[in-house]
């Protein structure tokens, strides 16, 4: 009895919806600021800007994959 109980917990396991699948190109990290550190006001401001850049973009993937996954 115990046996059948299992085998039917598992079955009712595989039904459902489907797992959204995300895209591979969601999953790719964002880039930021790879260079030396800045000593110059300028370089600062690059620094910065792509720092500011590589968040934007890891927050909009962050949102499309929460959408994706009905969150």
């Amino acid at each position: 009895m115990r046996r059948y109980l299992i085998i039917c917990a598992l079955a009712l396991a595989g039904c459902g919806p489907d797992p959204a699948t995300i895209p591979p190109d969601l999953l790719t990290p964002c880039p930021g600021w790879v260079g030396p550190r800045p000593e110059t006001e300028g370089q600062l401001i690059r620094a910065a800007l792509a720092e500011k850049g590589g968040r934007q973009c890891a927050n909009g993937k962050l949102q499309a994959i929460a959408t994706l996954s009905g969150g």
